[in-house]
């Protein structure tokens, strides 16, 4: 596939803006201002990276907390992302969320729950008003490996089969349900993809280290789905770098495999295409970069700055 240099930066920009995300997460976490557990998702960027490549207007979004940068990906400002997960009024709800709830729906977001897939059924909800105004627009479905199991995530795959939604399900395998290995969590190899025939889906199983790879079987997917041809699965397969949240020592997996693992940095795979293919130089890849660790610096010391919620406070826009 031939790409336009403008597209290629824009797709390392992506990652490194979610990899800077997370490290900058990680650094607040270690610093005591963020409230709570994050969960990082170091390692996994391209999927969201190779996947938003696709998007356009009207699009709608179900993400996950992994990596939770994408918010930003889709348009949500440094300042309010950083200030949600630092517990800031600031923040998209005013600090009541925190890390796991960044969200804007005017940016097509849905939100999500803390318990994973649960509200799964908002995606195919989403595309059911898509159908009925008859436009080309789909919604973008994230959930986990171990997620892939939970019931919730099946009743939505069905009904968006059912009703020929335009759905593409993206499943984020990164080999461990919180200290699960998908071996011991799912009866298929390929806990998204293998389950596609289940529901008559058509379905792509891909690098999740390589962006490019994920666009390239991505379009193919999206492309169907904006023609009417109802859902699709994608099974993105990545690693989870660091533990389930931060202080997780990782007893339950092999060090070794997570080094071997590591050495597959999307972020450095997308440098070595750019370099190689001379989009890019060292330099340019350099000023991307102190850009985005600029602006996040900037951000952070907003969220710093900014009052957090009081407890008077905590209770505003609780239904009962």
């Amino acid at each position: 596939m031939t790409y336009s240099k403008d597209f290629l930066v824009k797709v390392y920009r992506d990652l490194a803006e979610l990899r800077m995300f997370e490290e900058k997460l990680v650094e607040a976490y270690a610093q005591g201002k963020v409230p709570g557990h994050i969960h990082s998702g170091m390692g996994e960027e391209a999927v969201y990276a190779g996947t938003l490549a696709t998007t356009k207007d009207g699009d709608y979004y179900k993400i996950t907390h992994r990596p939770v940068g994408a918010a930003v990906t889709l348009g949500v400002s440094y300042e309010t992302a950083f200030s949600e997960a630092m517990g800031k009024s600031t923040g998209n709800s005013g600090g009541r969320g925190g890390i796991n709830h960044i969200s804007e729906l005017s940016k097509g977001m849905l939100g999500f729950s803390g318990s994973l897939g649960c509200d799964a059924a908002v995606g195919p909800g989403a595309a059911l008003k898509i159908k009925k105004d008859k436009t080309d627009n789909i919604v973008y479905v994230y959930y986990g490996d171990g997620t892939s199991s939970r019931g919730p995530i099946h009743e939505a795959m069905n009904l968006a089969a059912v009703w020929k939604l335009p759905v593409l399900f993206i499943c984020q395998n990164n080999q461990f349900g919180i200290s699960t290995h998908i071996s011991r969590g799912s009866s298929v190899e390929n806990p998204g993809a293998d389950r596609a025939a289940g529901y008559g889906m058509p379905s792509k199983i891909v690098d999740g280290t390589d962006a490019l790879a994920v666009y390239e079987a991505t379009k193919e997917l999206v492309d169907d789905i904006r023609k009417g041809n109802g859902p699709a699965i994608l099974e993105a397969k990545a690693y989870r770098w660091r533990g389930h949240f931060e202080g997780d020592q990782t007893p339950y997996r092999d060090a070794k495999i997570t080094e071997e693992w590591m050495k597959k940095d999307c972020v450095k795979i997308m440098e070595k295409y750019l370099l190689d293919k001379k989009v890019v130089t060292e330099d340019e890849i350099k000023a991307i970069n102190d850009e985005l660790n600029d602006e996040m610096n900037k951000a952070i010391e907003f969220a710093d700055n900014s009052p957090a919620i009081t407890a008077d406070e905590i209770y505003d826009n609780i239904y009962a």
